[in-house]
């Protein structure tokens, strides 16, 4: 099955100002996910989706072309990232390149590794049809409660671990992404809370350099 890997990396951000060039321990931001997508082996073709002239050249030096900038229209806050995709896949159409299924990576989701993304591949490919989506734990269920009527903090009921989209991996049909629908059956594919990290603010970029860090520390140790 044909697997194109769309990452959309618009140039206006409303928290982090120019946050997919932002520097990640000395590399472009958009740069991991460039890296991760090449080197995950699963996906036919990679193209960065952009308005930005400087996000596609960052993206060029990593080896992810953009075949176009996407018009303005495409490109403001409230642009569904679907609908911009859309343009790119219809472009791509246009030129020959047809593709069964649709991966969306976000740059926003540095520490995703290839391999998550392999394995979310295969979760899709094996579980026709279906899609497949990445989340991650939220905070402990212990940690978690409603607010009684008198003030205090009561429990959730049960032990079972809640998750939450973190936006890191989509997979779709094309069919399904082109048109906008979520199929009957979507799959989770887990994440761990420090993979699935996504840069929003200033903070969330200190604390993937942390992570990462970490991370770099612990494989120079074993």
């Amino acid at each position: 099955m044909k697997v194109v890997g769309l990452i959309p990396a618009r140039a206006g951000s409303k928290r982090l100002a120019h946050k997919n060039l932002a520097l990640l321990d000395g590399k472009p931001l958009i740069a991991y996910t460039c890296e991760a997508a090449l080197c995950s082996g699963v996906l036919s073709a990679v193209y960065v989706n952009t308005d930005s002239p400087a996000i596609a050249t960052v993206a060029e030096r990593f080896s992810v072309h953009c075949p176009a900038l996407r018009p303005e229209s495409l490109a403001r806050d409230d642009t569904p990232t679907q609908q911009s995709n859309r343009f790119l896949l219809d472009l791509l159409a246009a030129r020959g390149e047809e593709f069964e299924a649709v991966m969306v990576l976000q740059p926003t989701s540095p520490l995703r590794t290839a391999e998550e993304i392999r394995e979310a591949w295969e979760l899709f490919e094996t579980n026709q049809p279906c899609a497949v989506v990445s989340a991650s734990p939220v905070a402990p269920a212990s940690w978690l409660g409603r607010v009684g009527k008198d003030g205090r903090l009561e429990p959730l009921p049960g032990e079972d671990v809640l998750y939450e989209l973190n936006g890191a991996i989509y997979v779709y049909t094309s069919g399904d992404y082109r048109a906008g629908r979520s199929p009957a059956r979507t799959l989770v594919y887990p994440m761990s809370r420090s993979r699935g990290v996504d840069i929003d603010t200033l903070e969330d970029l200190k604390y993937a350099e942390f992570l990462l860090r970490q991370t770099e520390s612990a494989a120079c140790s074993v």
